[in-house]
């Protein structure tokens, strides 16, 4: 609702203002609404439980090795002297493909390692902006952004990783899910809060097209529970993969996240591509030195 108010002036301006019942009103909506979002993902992360082994296993079974030189890694300031470090992908809400301390309460933060195959890609993926909407070009980008950022280049070698790009992988991971379904209960309590009932991913495409959504962030910023990205990424570190490969869907250009926990038994290492500013810099993740980076 708006009211007009005179001016000194006598000039009239529009100023917003609303009811405090309204307010009470709306807050408690949205208490109910985070409600219901925390109860949907409880029950189809116990559908998940069921058949966990299975899911881990559909995903092990199209892994590869994979190697790579001269990609790129783009991180904050803070993180210049430890650039391989993936503790700041523990901040809430976390990465596409790792949780973050959405609520340590209930759910379980794990790292991950980003990198971008050009330094583009890496920066563009590091502020979250779309090309489209962009009027300076990267290098530019970077300079009025208000944080001061570090890129560096990597080569690396790993063990397993999960090839998003191949949509055909993930036709056994949702053979198995295909069926779950919501209770009775979620669905009387859409129509109660007068929402849409969720849609569950029946197909390959579906399933693609929510791992790489633009809006990932909504769910864990606005209702508490992580998005379908960052369970998947769950299932894939869970099952020991070492990496995800993803196209970016800002550039098109392919991506990769990295577990570094996943390391303790492997020969799969990454390392910097250039000297060091100091010797303090660690230049090399690998089985010996994962657990300084994670």
């Amino acid at each position: 609702m708006s009211n007009p108010r005179r001016s000194r002036g006598g000039r009239r301006y529009l100023l917003d203002y609303g009811r405090i019942e309204d307010l009470v009103k709306s807050k408690a909506y949205h208490r109910q609404l985070l409600k219901f979002h925390w109860n949907y993902y409880s029950e189809l992360a116990f559908q998940r439980s069921q058949i966990y082994e299975s899911l881990k296993n559909s995903l092990r079974e199209k892994t590869v090795p994979f190697s790579f030189s001269h990609w790129q890694r783009a991180v904050k300031y803070k993180y210049s002297l430890n650039p391989l470090s993936a503790k700041g992908s523990l901040m809430d809400p976390g990465g596409r493909f790792n949780i973050g301390t959405i609520d340590p309460t209930r759910l379980t933060a794990f790292p991950g390692l980003y990198l971008a195959f050009d330094k583009d890609t890496a920066i563009d993926e590091l502020f979250a902006r779309a090309k489209q909407e962009q009027l300076l070009n990267f290098e530019e980008l970077a300079l009025v952004q208000t944080g001061s950022i570090t890129i560096v280049s990597v080569h690396g070698n790993l063990e397993s990783v999960f090839d998003l790009r191949q949509k055909d992988n993930l036709v056994g991971f949702v053979d198995l899910v295909k069926n779950f379904h919501l209770s009775n209960t979620l669905i009387q309590e859409t129509r109660r809060l007068n929402i849409d009932p969720p849609r569950l991913v029946t197909t390959v495409q579906e399933l693609l097209d929510s791992l790489l959504e633009t809006n990932w962030r909504l769910p864990p910023m606005q209702l508490d529970v992580p998005a379908n990205c960052q369970i998947f990424g769950q299932v894939v570190a869970e099952s020991g993969i070492e990496g995800i490969i993803f196209p970016s869907v800002l550039t098109k250009q392919p991506c990769l996240v990295v577990y570094p926990q996943n390391f303790a038994h492997s020969s799969s290492f990454i390392e910097l591509d250039d000297p060091t500013p100091t010797d303090t810099v660690q230049r090399r993740l690998d089985a010996s030195s994962f657990q300084n980076f994670i």
